[in-house]
Parts: structure tokens; sequence; C-alpha cells
């Protein structure tokens, strides 16, 4: 009897709460905070808070200010949530007799994980280096957004900065674009792994007439870390070229890059194999330390790092006289790749002659992501391009593999052919 009493009692009282003046008030007040953070966009590049749609893209859905702020909570929880893990690894061990473990440390092995956690941290630190650069330039806003900013739930005080709230974070791929770091900006990295696309790409761009009267745009999406439109602005001082990335961490690290002094770019130090434990040789080699030895001198003022979706791009300063879209590692990573396609089709309407058609320059393995629509081959892409009649120029397998975050120095080598080739899409 006392019980159902109870339980009655607690039953009018939540009842009463969840209609009371300040409950209804603390939901809405949620909500708000909610839709405040989505309806405030960030125009890039840069981090410029706008209550605008972004300057280039049909909507601010990619990159609003709850985008902004998981991204700036990722970085900010790499060093908490990859040192539990490894923590875990020594929390293992205790499942061990004691003349196992003293085995394990006497080979080594309990020192290696100790030396996988200071890597960690020395990760780490890069990482909020890149929230504080980026927190720096959204602070400059605060006269103008003082409310959006302090939700982020970062405060900087002479130079020193602390946590962020965030709701939700893509930690686990914060590790995969510090190496994209090493993979744009290290010499050895990117001589294996950059270089050949490189090359691909100048050649053909080179091999189209030139123009000096032409206005010419370049539009990379995918750009990653962003050395490919880095150079290519550097090597065609007179077009235009516009870098898209849709992942906050990846076009974090390419802002991070394109504008720091070069004497301190230099020297930046990650250990990006650290917490792959299969494969490696030794612990020294597992640890070793990359240098961001190619780290730009200064942005080019003819390039434009965008963070946004490819498919709501839209590119400015038109009519062109020529557009070339370069995907490199890009067009096999949407869920359907007949969008990407037809998108780089649409582009034609931002020509001043949309009949003379878009040069798209493609190179990457075709490798497909999670369940992607259509998975096509290198013969079914071709038949494709001649069923629409447009031009397919060139085309070029190699089939000798290329790295892609690849460690030299372990037992596992993964390499990727690449599939290249120029069309003409009218």
């Amino acid at each position: 009897m006392e019980r159902s009493v109870v339980v009655i009692c607690l039953t009018f009282l939540m009842s009463y709460f969840m209609r009371s003046k300040w409950f209804k008030n603390l939901i809405l007040n949620v909500e708000n905070s909610k839709h405040a953070s989505s309806s405030i966009n960030i125009n890039t590049p840069g981090f410029r808070l706008t209550k605008l749609i972004p300057t280039q893209f049909q909507s601010g859905n990619s990159t609003n200010l709850s985008t902004l702020q998981e991204t700036l909570g990722s970085f900010l929880r790499y060093r908490d949530y990859e040192s539990n893990h490894n923590d875990r690894l020594m929390q293992r061990l205790q499942s061990l007799s004691s003349s196992r473990i003293d085995a394990l440390s006497k080979i080594g092995y309990t020192n290696k994980i100790a030396q996988v956690q200071n890597s960690i941290s020395s990760n780490a630190i890069v990482a909020e280096n890149i929230v504080d650069y980026a927190m720096k330039q959204i602070s400059l806003q605060r006269q103008e957004f003082p409310q959006e900013i302090e939700s982020l739930g970062r405060q900087l005080s002479t130079g020193c900065a602390t946590e962020i709230s965030s709701v939700s974070s893509n930690v686990q791929r914060v590790n995969e674009a510090l190496s994209h770091l090493c993979r744009d900006y290290n010499s050895k990295f990117n001589q294996r792994e950059i270089q050949p696309l490189m090359e691909y790409i100048t050649t053909v761009v080179d091999s189209l007439p030139n123009d000096p009267n032409k206005k010419t745009l370049i539009v990379v999406p995918g750009a990653g870390a962003g050395y490919i439109p880095y150079k290519l602005s550097q090597r065609y001082p007179n077009y235009i070229i516009d870098s898209i990335e849709l992942s906050g961490l990846m076009y974090m690290c390419q802002d991070y890059m394109l504008n720091q002094e070069e004497s301190k770019a230099e020297s930046i130090v990650l250990r990006p194999f650290a917490q792959y434990y299969s494969g490696q040789l030794n612990h020294e080699l597992q640890n070793k330390e990359v240098k961001l030895d190619m780290a730009p001198s200064e942005k080019p003022c003819n390039l434009n790092h965008l963070w946004g979706d490819f498919l709501e791009y839209e590119p400015k300063q038109g009519p062109y006289d020529e557009i070339i879209v370069v995907t490199a590692y890009f067009i096999d990573t949407s869920a359907n790749m007949l969008d990407y396609i037809d998108k780089i089709q649409n582009m034609t309407r931002y020509l001043a002659n949309p009949s003379q058609g878009i040069h798209w320059i493609n190179i990457g393995p075709l490798k497909y992501g999670t369940q992607p629509i259509v998975q096509f081959t290198v013969e079914e892409i071709s038949k494709y391009i001649a069923l629409q009649g447009w031009a397919q120029d060139h085309v070029e397998i190699e089939l000798d593999g290329n790295g892609y975050l690849t460690n030299v120095d372990s037992l596992y080598q993964g390499h990727y052919g690449l599939y290249k080739s120029h069309t003409t899409i009218t």
C-alpha cells in the first residue's frame, strides 16, 4: 500500500514538474541553443561566422556552428581518448601471471606501451595547437557574435585555452587527419605518395592551350590537408584555385598549415604510426618522428581553401573561359559516384562558352566506401562517359602501386593502383 502511494506521489510530482513554466523554459532554451548553433554558418577561407548562407555553397548544412563545435571537440578529446585506449592495453596484462609480466618488462614490451603514450601526448600538442589557431581567428569576432562564440565552450586567456565541451565528436578520425599532414608536408612521404599524383595532374594541365588572357578556374574537391591545391596555385599564379574539403578535421589541418610562419611550421613533428601495434619491426620505428619539412612559405593569393560539400559548391567571380576539376583519391568516396559526375557536368553553366566543356582530371584507385549505390569498373566508367557523348582524351592504368599513409618501415605495405584519366565533359 505504502509503495503504491509513493508511486502515485512521484507520478504527480513529475507531471507537475514537466508542466511547470521553469521546465518548459529549460526545454525552450535547449532548443533555442541548438537552433542558434545550426543557424550560424561558417564562411571560409578562415572561420568567419555569418547568419547568411556561405558565399560559395548553396546551404550552410555542412559548415555551421554545430559542426565547428564537433570538430574542435574531436581535436581536444584526442589526448584522453587515445590515452585511455592505450591504457587498456596495459590493463589487459593484469590477467597474466607475475612471471609473465616480469618477462614482458625485461624484453621492453611494457616500456613500448609507455613510449606510445608519449607519442600520443606529442601528437595531442599539435591537435591542440590547431584548435588554438582556429579559436584565435574566431575570437576576433566576439563583439559581433558574443553568445555564439561563448557557446563553443572555449575561453582564451593569455594564450592558454580551457577545454571545450562537445556534444559529439569524431575522435577516431583525428589521427587520420594528422597523418595526412605527414603525407602532404613531409618530404619523404610527399615524394612517395603525392608527387606521382602531381606529375600527372600538371602534365595534363600543361598540355591544355595556354592563353595568358584566359580566365581559368581549377577546382580541387576532397583536398585533404591541402598540398595539391597549394602547389597548383603556386604553379599557375594566374589561375583561380578553389580547394574544397568536407571534413572539418582535414580543413582545420589545411588552414593551420597554410597560415603558419614557415619557421614555426617546420618545427612541427608527428608520430603517425605509434598507435598501430600490428606489423611493427621494433618500438623505435613504431614511434618514429615525422617532421613537416615542406610547410608552405605563405598562402598564395589565388588560393581559396573552402570548407563544405562539393555537391553544394558554387564558384564565384565567373563566368570563366576555362574550368578544370581535379579529383585525386576522391571520386570513389561518394555514396553515389554519379552525383559527383553530374556536379562536374553542371559546372558548365559557369563557363562563358558552355559548349567547350569542363576538363576533368582524375587520378586514384576505385576503392569504394560504405554502401555505395554504384561501384564502377574502369571499363564501365569509360562506357558511361561514351554514353553521355563526352570525350575521354586520355586513360592510363598504373599498377605499380601508390602508397596511402603507408608505413614503409613495417610488415604491412599498403599500396593502390592508379586510374588516371582526362575527360572533357560538356
